[in-house]
């Protein structure tokens, strides 16, 4: 138990968590659960759901276990994060995983404010998955979302940019769930993206700035709830 305590402060101050989730802005709110598998390697690894097809809104595209905050979580996001992630896929807190924390809030389309929870994973899961919401989970190593091989963007307000990567081997993720998997891969891999972040954060400037990986992320922090001006993608 000593070496979990001390394992999950390792891995909540690489990532500048804080012990409070942010503010819902009580319009569209919505919490997710990042939730992370450590074997021991350095081959870390997140938990990414593939949404039902049947559903109205993004049907098959890749997302972490979440949802909108409901009446019932009494404004609290990361108690939707938690309930989402057990009514999807069946994990349970304390039993299959420790919260960590929280990153700050990322603005996705159509102007949701999604606040992500960060949890480390205690044991296996038995998943159980609900089949109306959730098609199927996959574990990726955090790796993949440092690397250009499959990597693609397009620029899109004055400082974000829309992140794909088009794996062989895992489905197709983008967006802000894209960008979350690249901010959480920096700061528990401490390592630079093969690719620029945003448009006033590109490799050169992270190279000859010498930024350190919580520099960066913080960077990002910066922007990532502001609402977008000209777009809603």
């Amino acid at each position: 138990m000593r070496c979990e305590i001390s394992r999950a402060e390792e891995l909540k101050q690489k990532l500048d968590l804080t012990d409070l989730p942010s503010i819902p802005q009580k319009e569209q709110d919505a919490g997710v659960l990042i939730l992370i598998h450590d074997n021991g390697t350095d081959e870390l690894k997140v938990l990414l759901c593939v949404r039902s097809r049947e559903l109205r809104r993004h049907p098959g595209e890749v997302c972490f276990p979440g949802g909108m905050m409901d009446d019932e979580d009494a404004n609290d996001v990361r108690r939707t994060a938690i309930r989402e992630a057990y009514e999807e896929v069946g994990v349970i807190e304390s039993d299959d995983y420790i919260v960590l924390g929280n990153l700050p809030a990322f603005r996705a389309r159509f102007g949701i404010l999604i606040h992500p929870t960060v949890a480390l994973l205690r044991r296996p899961p038995t998943f159980s998955l609900s089949i109306n919401e959730v098609e199927s989970v996959f574990w990726i190593p955090l790796s993949e979302f440092l690397d250009d091989t499959y990597h693609s963007t397009f620029p899109m307000e004055k400082f974000y940019m829309v992140h794909m990567f088009q794996f062989d081997s895992y489905p197709v993720t983008y967006g802000i769930t894209a960008l979350m998997c690249i901010v959480v891969a920096i700061g528990l891999l401490g390592r630079h993206p093969k690719f620029n972040l945003m448009s006033n954060l590109t490799v050169s400037d992270m190279m000859e700035k010498h930024l350190d990986s919580l520099e960066i992320i913080r960077h990002v922090y910066e922007f990532s709830s502001r609402k977008f001006e000209n777009s809603k993608i």
